[in-house]
C-alpha cells in the first residue's frame, strides 16, 4: 500500500514539474528570439514573476518526484 501511494504521488507531482519545466524553456526562447522592441514590450512584471517562479516550481515538484519515487521503489 505504501508502495503504490509513493509511486501514485511521485506521478501527479512530475506532472507540474514538467509543465513548469516546459513553460521556463518557453520563456527563454521568447526572450532570445524577439528583437529588442518586441522585447521591451513584452517585458512585464509576469515575465520577472515567471522567471523566478518557473524554474523553482520545476525544481521543487522534481524534487517531491524524485524523493516519492525512490522511496516507492524501496519500500517493501
Amino acid at each position: 500500500m505504501t508502495k503504490t501511494f509513493f509511486i501514485i504521488i511521485g506521478i501527479l507531482a512530475a506532472a507540474p514539474c514538467l509543465f513548469f519545466a516546459y513553460y521556463t524553456i518557453r520563456l527563454i526562447y521568447v526572450n532570445l528570439t524577439m528583437t529588442a522592441e518586441e522585447t521591451v514590450a513584452h517585458r512585464t512584471g509576469g515575465m520577472l514573476i515567471g522567471a523566478i517562479a518557473f524554474p523553482l516550481a520545476a525544481i521543487v515538484f522534481g524534487l517531491i518526484s524524485w524523493l516519492c519515487f525512490r522511496k516507492g521503489l524501496r519500500s517493501a
